[in-house]
Order: structure tokens, then sequence, then C-alpha cells
């Protein structure tokens, strides 16, 4: 029986008819698809974008979604790489990439008379470096979960009292964010890039990612799985193929996974910057 926090969110977005929800398959975007479903009269529309930045797999796993939900999948077609910006890889990049989309899907939407497009934007977010939120705003996306304060941990739970398969499924961020900030983002990387995360996929780990910095792939793996990737045949698999990829240096980093580890070296930054600033003042007054 849904809670009263779960039905306060269903009576929430009664009012956002006809809509649209931006469905990249994820923890929270799935069950914000499947509550549309329940708080609206026609089964909800799944604007899902398409692109180099989405791996093949994701495709796969978006139609089952979608079916299994019952909501109306559309499939837009955007071409925010070819974007200068985007390009240029600034720590700014997932702004321009999500401006690019809304403005690409927005002919779709007016075509069909859809006044609303909500997206799976929940409370933890709103904390976390995403310039991306900027680009929403703008745009005057709904996002549901972050204006009622549903938190990350709340969408987990809630999904897995629905049964959603997504209950305890790890991020799946697009392929750009594989690339350090500065290097330019070109669409044979982007090939490059989900074409090597498919060896990695093969071995059955439960979480990867290949971080490229200009000719060093950084391979990101759970701690607990590093002895199933040193195994003779695992490593030797994964040098061939990102080899054959044209990657020259392989490195498997000793921290493991993390998500978001692009984001560090801005982290970091800032940290430096205040301290800088600091010794600054403490030199002047002193």
């Amino acid at each position: 029986m849904p809670s009263f926090k779960t039905k306060a969110l269903i009576n929430y977005l009664k009012q956002f008819q006809p809509g649209a929800v931006a469905f990249s398959g994820g923890v929270d975007s799935t069950l914000l698809l499947y509550l549309a479903r329940q708080a609206w009269t026609a089964p909800p529309l799944a604007l899902t974008f398409s692109s180099p930045l989405l791996r093949d797999e994701e495709r796969e796993r978006i139609k089952k979604l979608s079916q299994l939900i019952g909501g109306h999948l559309q499939w837009i077609k955007t071409r925010e790489y070819l974007d200068k910006s985007f390009k240029k890889n600034t720590p700014a990049r997932c702004y321009y990439c999500k401006k690019s989309r809304i403005a690409e899907a927005r002919p779709f939407l007016k075509k069909n008379g859809i006044r609303f497009l909500l997206d799976g934007t929940n409370a933890d977010d709103l904390k976390t470096y995403r310039p991306g939120l900027r680009a929403s705003r703008e745009a005057k996306v709904i996002s549901p979960f972050a204006q009622l304060g549903w938190t990350k941990k709340d969408i987990r739970q809630i999904s897995k009292g629905f049964g959603l398969p997504t209950w305890d499924q790890p991020s799946s961020p697009c392929l750009a964010t594989r690339v350090a900030y500065g290097q330019p983002i070109t669409l044979p990387l982007l090939k490059r890039l989900a074409h090597g995360e498919e060896a990695l996929a093969k071995m059955g780990l439960k979480e990867y990612r290949l971080r490229v910095h200009n000719y060093l792939i950084r391979i990101e793996i759970h701690q607990s799985e590093f002895d199933l990737f040193l195994s003779s045949t695992n490593r030797k698999r994964v040098i061939d193929h990102l080899s054959d990829l044209g990657f020259l240096y392989i490195t498997l980093d000793l921290k493991g996974f993390r998500s978001g580890s692009m984001d560090e070296s801005l982290i970091k930054g800032q940290k430096t910057a205040a301290n800088k600033k600091e010794e600054l003042w403490n030199f002047q007054i002193n």
C-alpha cells in the first residue's frame, strides 16, 4: 500500500497533464515514470534522448523498462556532441548538453501539445555539483522529487516497495563524464570509450568506469573485485582490447570505483584557491 509520502507525490503529479518524463532508465526517472503512470489519465510519455553519449546496452534496458511500466517511449535524437561549447569540455559541460537536448525536444513537445516536461532530479542532487540543473531551471523543467524533498534513499526504498528492478541499480552517467575536463570531446573518442567498457561489462563487474586523460586510460572498479580483474586471463583481455582501441597507457586506479571522480580535481582546485586566499589574508593582517 502506498505511503502517505507516495500518495502526496502522486497527487502532486496530477496537475502536470499533458506531460512527459525525461526518461534515462535510472533509479530516479524510472520511479517518476511509474508514479506518473498512476497519476495521469493517459499513459505517460517517456522522453529519451538518443546520441553517442548513450551506450547500446543502455538503450535496450530503457526499452524494457518503459514496456514494464507501461509508458509510451519516444526517442529524441540529439546532437549535443556537435555543440562547440560542449565539445570544449569545461566544468560547465553538462549545462550545454542539457540546454541543447531540451531545445531539441521542444518542437516535438509543442507539436504534440505537451505542456510539461518533468525530470527525476532529487533533493540530494541540489547539494552536489550539477551544472545541468541550471539549464533545467531556465527551461522550466519540473523536478517533483526535489520539490517535495525526496532523497536518493527515499527513491530507492519506495522503488523497492513497488518491486521496480532499478531500486538497487548503480548510477550510469553518460560517456562524456569519462573524459577529463579540458580534453575535447569527439565522436571517435566516445565510440572508443563505449567499446572499451564492453570489455569490462563482459567480466561481470558490479560497477566500472573508464576515465580518459589524453593518452592515459584509468580503470575504476570496486576494490573487492581487484582479484577478479587482475587474473591473468581478464587482465590480458582488457589490455589487448584497450590497446587495440588506441589507448597508450592503461592503469588501474588503486583508490577503486567512486562516482563522480572527475569532479575531484574541481573540489581540490576550490580548496586550493580558498587556502591561498586565506594565506594572503593572514599575510596582509600580520
